[in-house]
């Protein structure tokens, strides 16, 4: 019982020294390129939808217009044909961009971590490599 009461103690002493800490203004870095890579991907997905809808609305309308020879469904046939398809490319640059402000993101939570490991010589620090998480718990959308 003694052992386990000690083992519990040391691994409390220890606890403090082996959690990461990120300075303040990494924190804010990464919190933006997350803001900014959620923001780029939702305008990314509104743009493909908006514009794969209006690829489609253009197909369906020139298919109408090729049966009933209306000019009027022709021309905006073509219009939403090539407004969707405008839209839908420019959706993409937006979709690699998010991913790489979250790529960034991620690359900031990597780095390292000293342990105060024990030794026989007392506690010494090493250097392990770490991946820092950090779980808002409390966050509200704004």
């Amino acid at each position: 019982m003694n052992k386990i009461f000690l083992l519990i103690v040391a691994f409390l002493l220890v606890l403090p020294r082996t959690q990461a800490q990120q300075s303040q203004e990494n924190r804010i870095l990464i919190e933006e390129y997350l803001r900014q890579s959620e923001n780029q991907k939702k305008t990314g997905l509104i743009m493909l939808g908006a514009g794969a809808g209006s690829v489609l609305l253009g197909t369906v309308l020139f298919g109408t217009a090729w049966n009933s020879e209306s000019s009027f469904a022709g021309g905006a046939s073509v219009f939403f044909f090539i407004a969707g398809s405008i839209s839908t490319l420019v959706s993409v640059p937006i979709l690699v961009s998010s991913a790489s402000n979250g790529r960034k993101a991620a690359k900031l939570g990597v780095g390292t971590t000293q342990l105060m490991a024990p030794s026989p010589s007392g506690f010494s620090p090493k250097t392990y490599p770490s991946w820092i998480i950090s779980i808002p718990l409390n966050s509200q959308k704004q």
